[in-house]
């Protein structure tokens, strides 16, 4: 698969087996003697050709993590019942009132940023962008951190998606879904009629999107 690792030279009983898989293979030895390396058969992928497989192939080769979440990831996780209110996480700006509102489009399953726009009494506007707060459920150097920080990012693949984080967060707590509570993190802007920037505040909310 890699172009820069030559063919691999191994032994073994289960020739007619392997022929047409896919398989792993590791690499023991590189005798001065031998124009390829030495190695071992490790396990089978599956059949050549099949889009599972080649899905799987590839992933192998970009070494993009793609295993299940383990167990000492999934224990950092909240309840499946957990409760978004501002007693949960006290000094949060309540910001439920206003017509907040994503920008996804319909389908969408993971989304992670919405917006508002109102009329301020001085005439200017406030214009907030809000962005789903992960950090209140991912705490630095806890396992579920180390395993996102190692996944880096989800990818998108053409029949599936692999995430950085388990989809209890990307897809539900963490997504800012209409009509229900979300905890973000929000940045305001007053700017007057025509843009101007006046002020601009950070803030730890919880909002309700309206849509």
């Amino acid at each position: 698969v890699d172009s820069k690792v030559p063919p691999i030279l191994i032994k073994t009983t289960q020739r007619k087996r392997l022929a047409g898989q896919r398989i792993i293979v590791s690499i023991d030895s590189w005798p001065s003697t031998s124009p390829f390396p030495l190695g071992h058969y490790v396990r089978t992928i599956g059949e050549a050709g099949s889009k599972d497989v080649e899905t799987e192939v590839l992933l192998h080769q970009h070494k993009i993590p793609h295993e299940p979440f383990p167990a000492t990831v999934l224990a950092c996780l909240p309840p499946e019942d957990y409760k978004i209110d501002t007693e949960n996480s006290p000094g949060r700006t309540d910001m439920r009132h206003l017509p907040v509102l994503s920008i996804d489009p319909p389908g969408c399953k993971d989304i992670d940023d919405a917006l508002h726009c109102i009329e301020l009494p001085n005439g200017n506007y406030q214009v907030g962008v809000h962005i789903a707060d992960v950090t209140h459920y991912v705490k630095a150097g806890t396992a579920i951190d180390l395993e996102a920080a190692n996944r880096s990012t989800s990818t998108y693949l053409v029949n599936k998606r692999l995430d950085m984080l388990p989809s209890l967060l990307t897809t539900d707590l963490c997504s800012l879904k209409g009509n229900l509570d979300r905890y973000a993190f929000s940045v305001l802007w007053e700017v007057t009629r025509d843009a101007d920037i006046v002020d601009v505040d950070f803030k730890k909310t919880i909002i309700h999107s309206v849509g």
